[in-house]
């Protein structure tokens, strides 16, 4: 009679919390015994029968690394924040003292922080360099005897320290000033040194290697290593991240300030006089697109900005505790979570399944929720996303930010309505630490995500 209570017992548990009993092997990836597995899979549609149904529940509250997915929370809380129309604002102005067509001071750039200031993922918002010279020559300037000034208010500018080194003289791995310019990067031509922009003072130290090309450059530093298998090669170029990026646009500046027939002499302008003159103001595109841009290309620049934006002022410690203090105060679970970028890029950063998940159901739920979920690529369409469970009956059905780095692999989004595209399921798979191929976390997790949502409409 025993056994038979106790079968009952073991019957109905296994019927409530049919997740809670899995064994080792949850996605069936080789190794998994050994790898730490985090899913979370909610209903969060607000009228049917199945809403607030937790479908899967896998060590939810295992903190994780995250990875890129880090940039959920970066946007969910910049969205929360700013709203979608906000834009960065680069005032110009002129400093000193004005002798006819000559300004007897300094050109200064008020920077703030703007991360498509020539991006080559806004080319319609170029142009900036251009914008000053209309506005020069509006004011009837041709000659300012003085600096090309940029004002960068950003503290703690420039590569996290948390970042990894190998990381840092990477395109990915380009740091937030407070003046970005043209992403933080530049084409370099390793056997010629030749760059493009030209970047002022950069130095480099080209060495043979057999062993792949590679590059290094340390935080702050404008040394460039350069390992190479063929350092002779002319015909090889790539692509680093700008040490100094106020520096490059100023000397750019001047070039097409020079060629457009305004000279800067580059002098001392400080003592020249009180007055100032305004000669242009540049503003970004909308937070949205800018939402959007940094969730399909996961572009860790644009997420730091957006970090920075939502808590100006202050640090980038003081803006993740005040990101921090935004969920707690929304009873997500906050407390055990670590955060050191907006990015993702720190593998010290962890979150777990079930805080992701009230971060993404929260959204969904908020009067921006509709536009949050439209800035997530979409599974088999674009991005990130784009070879995910293409030409499956999920394709432009799962809104996902994906996460990777080394032995890591995130997904945190939603399952939208095939009719409306508003989020119906908050979707959230972390594996961390994993030995097989990483291909084979993919496939395992497309086949969860079908297995339970076909069963879902059946």
């Amino acid at each position: 009679m025993k056994l038979f209570s106790y079968a009952i017992i073991a019957l109905v548990a296994f019927c409530i919390f049919p997740q809670a009993a899995s064994g080792a092997s949850f996605l069936g990836i080789d190794g998994e015994e050994s790898t730490s597995v985090g899913i979370y899979i909610k209903d969060i549609r607000p009228t049917t029968p199945e809403s607030g149904r937790v479908i899967v529940d896998h060590n939810s509250r295992m903190a994780l690394t995250p990875a890129s997915v880090m940039k959920v929370v970066t946007t969910a809380t910049a969205l929360d924040v700013l709203g979608e129309d906000y834009r960065f604002s680069t005032p110009v102005e002129l400093r000193g003292a004005r002798l006819g067509s000559k300004w007897v001071g300094n050109l200064v750039v008020k920077a703030s922080g703007d991360p498509t200031l020539e991006s080559e993922n806004f080319k319609e918002n170029t142009g900036f360099c251009r914008e000053i010279l209309d506005g020069l020559k509006k004011a009837g300037i041709t000659e300012i005897t003085g600096r090309i000034v940029v004002s960068e208010s950003l503290s703690d500018a420039g590569p996290i320290l948390q970042w990894e080194c190998e990381d840092i003289a990477w395109p990915y791995g380009a740091g937030l000033f407070g003046l970005n310019w043209r992403d933080n990067t530049f084409t370099l031509s390793p056997a010629t040194g030749k760059t493009s922009p030209y970047v002022p003072d950069l130095k480099i130290d080209l060495r043979k290697s057999s062993s792949g090309n590679d590059l290094v450059r340390g935080v702050g530093s404008n040394l460039l290593t350069i390992y190479a298998t063929n350092p002779n090669n002319r015909k090889w170029v790539t692509r680093s991240t700008m040490p100094d990026p106020a520096a490059v646009f100023a000397a750019e500046l001047a070039s097409v300030l020079r060629k457009g027939g305004i000279a800067v002499d580059d002098r001392d302008g400080e003592a020249a006089g009180s007055d100032t003159l305004a000669v242009c103001t540049h503003r970004s595109p909308r937070s949205s697109e800018i939402f959007r841009s940094l969730m399909v290309r996961s572009d860790n620049l644009f997420a730091e900005a957006m970090l920075r934006a939502s808590y100006p002022g202050t640090t980038r410690k003081k803006a993740i505790e005040s990101e921090k203090a935004l969920w707690s105060g929304r009873s997500l679970g906050a407390k055990y979570t670590i955060i050191n970028d907006g990015s993702g890029l720190t593998r010290a950063n962890r979150l777990s399944p079930r805080f992701l998940g009230g971060v993404l159901e929260w959204m969904a739920a908020s009067p921006e929720g509709e536009a949050f979920a439209s800035y997530f690529p979409r599974a088999g369409l674009d991005g990130t996303m784009k070879g995910f469970l293409a030409d499956s009956e999920l394709e432009g059905l799962l809104a996902l930010k994906t996460g990777s780095v080394s032995s890591v692999q995130c997904y945190a989004g939603y399952l939208l309505d095939k009719e409306t595209a508003r989020p119906t399921h908050v979707v959230v798979v972390m594996v961390n630490g994993f030995f097989c191929p990483r291909v084979q976390v993919r496939k395992a997790v497309e086949r969860l995500l079908l297995d339970k949502f076909t069963n879902e409409k059946q």
